[in-house]
């Protein structure tokens, strides 16, 4: 019978394998699934030389949309819009799985207790660690198969089929590699996310502002060394290298510094608290305002660094479709035109204030699973009163991610096309979304409120509402699964006018999920695993 002290390296693997292989499957054919569905749609939207030509001119007439997708390459074939309508969900998912996953196999792992375990026993301080990079590497590599297998099963031709998906494996594990690096750095795996995504929008942004200028940017950001692989285009491999070299050097970098931290610590030490708790903490709401004001803080910069980035690139959209026939056909002229770049803008911050509500609702949840809730229910403090502290300090945070996102976008817009009136009309539509965020905050509540272990099926409806709201025109998604999304309940704003009945709807459904949550979360036990 093996014991902790006979765990050899191939055993941690298959330890790490065992705990993580269901998330890691999920990961890899999600990828590989919404891939395949936006290649099948472009290929049979743009399958002729005349539909490739008129989908070539209305991509490359201004180069303002080459901040969301990224700059097209090989636009004469079908693999050129392929690469180019799967360019943003490829640069956020490809990463945040790399990101999420290693937080998972290291932090998460310490952060239960079981690491401890294992430690306990002969296994080197980096086994963990490398069993990790191993298996998400793999991971990537398999996804990268998948579509290559995709695009081949289309008729795209080599070097394009194995470049491209190539790439993005190599990106996938540079970011892994990112993760273990922040994981070694901070203490919690909350922590450890905030700094990857923090990392993936620096990067995101000077991609962004690279592909725009048309500079030199482009080559500072791991995004950008992905893209200039120029698949489709005049192939080149050797930006692989690039990636490669960056994935050895943080993983490199990651084992040092997991040999000589401590167990569950950091290279940079927690902070002592204060001896004594002010006032304010001394409630339920005051409490759980500290608990999410650096989660608040976190989301409101990206939220005004994704508004103010995308704004001051708005201005080309404005006349994008002006010399555009094909364009005008599709998105209308005049103000219908003028909305459409910064309507999608909006719909970027609403899901970032989505994603903001579900981590929220899981930052509560770690009270319970760290066996901190129950002495403090344990006094006077109530159920009820508990979740309504984190509840309200949700609300008020997720309105300042969306404050900081609209104004973010408003100003910047209003500075580049010298409209000052976009300030308030942007960020008002901004606004407009938040009933359909607090719908996903409420599914999230009762998950939460029947078990803290069903937390992560609210992860579901959110990739369901990124994929309608940025594929599915792509994917030609039927118009009764579109409607499934609260977003379409809103409309695009401020492309469309916002609907009355659909806000009032939507806050309606968020109030009694909330109430059902609140049931619920009396009714069990706790903890509850």
């Amino acid at each position: 019978m093996t014991t902790f002290s006979q765990v050899t390296g191939g055993e941690m693997l298959a330890i790490s394998w065992r705990s993580s292989r269901r998330q890691l499957i999920a990961w890899t054919l999600g990828i590989v699934a919404v891939f395949t569905a936006t290649a099948a749609s472009v290929n049979s939207l743009f399958g002729t030389p005349a539909e490739l030509k008129t989908y070539a001119a209305a991509t490359t007439a201004s180069s303002s949309l080459y901040a969301i997708n990224g700059r097209p390459f090989g636009l004469d074939n079908i693999g050129g819009p392929i690469a180019y309508e799967f360019g943003f969900i490829g640069a956020i998912a490809i990463p945040l799985m790399g990101i999420i996953l290693m937080t998972r196999m290291t932090r998460l792992e310490e952060e239960s207790g079981r690491m401890e375990l294992l430690r306990a026993g002969v296994i080197g301080r980096t086994s963990a660690l490398k069993s990790a990079l191993l298996l998400i590497s793999a991971a990537f590599l398999v996804m990268a198969s998948g579509m290559a297998m995709a695009l081949a099963a289309l008729g795209v031709s080599w070097p394009g089929m194995v470049l491209y998906p190539l790439a993005f494996g190599l990106l996938g594990i540079v970011f892994a590699a990112i993760g273990a690096l922040c994981a070694q750095l901070v203490a919690s795996s909350r922590a450890v996310s905030a700094l990857g995504l923090a990392a993936l929008v620096v990067v995101f942004a000077i991609r962004g502002i690279g592909d725009v200028r048309d500079n030199a940017l482009v080559w500072i950001s791991p995004l950008g060394w992905a893209e200039q692989t120029r698949g489709f285009g005049s192939a080149r491999w050797w930006p692989l290298l690039l990636l490669v070299t960056a994935a050895i050097a943080a993983s490199f970098v990651a084992l040092r510094l997991a040999e000589r931290r401590d167990l569950g610590e950091g290279m940079f030490a927690r902070r002592r608290g204060r001896s004594t708790a002010s006032r304010g903490l001394l409630n339920s709401f005051g409490f759980a305002a500290r608990r999410h004001r650096n989660s608040i803080t976190g989301w409101s910069v990206i939220a005004a660094l994704v508004g103010a980035g995308f704004g001051s690139v708005g201005d080309g959209f404005n006349t994008l479709t002006k010399d555009n026939k094909a364009l005008q056909g599709i998105l209308g002229g005049g103000d219908a035109a003028a909305n459409a770049f910064v309507s999608f803008v909006v719909i970027l911050i609403a899901l970032l204030c989505m994603g903001f509500v579900v981590s929220g609702v899981g930052k509560a949840s770690d009270e319970e699973r760290g066996n901190r809730l129950e002495p403090v229910l344990a006094g006077a403090l109530s159920r009820p009163r508990w979740l309504a502290g984190h509840a309200v300090t949700l609300v008020g945070g997720v309105v300042l991610v969306a404050l900081s996102g609209g104004l973010g976008l408003g100003i910047s817009n209003a500075i580049t096309t010298g409209d000052s009136s976009q300030v308030w009309r942007l960020t008002m539509a901004t606004l407009a979304y938040l009933p359909a965020v607090a719908l996903l905050l409420g599914i999230a509540a009762v998950l939460y409120g029947l078990k803290p272990g069903l937390l992560w099926l609210a992860w579901i409806p959110f990739v369901f509402v990124v994929v309608v709201a940025v594929l599915g025109d792509t994917l030609q998604l039927p118009d009764w699964v579109k409607d499934i999304s609260p977003m379409s309940w809103v409309g695009r704003v401020p492309l469309e006018p916002v609907s009355g009945t659909a806000l009032v709807g939507a806050l309606v459904t968020a109030l009694a999920l909330a109430a059902l949550a609140l049931r619920s979360f009396q009714a069990r036990d706790i903890p509850s695993h």
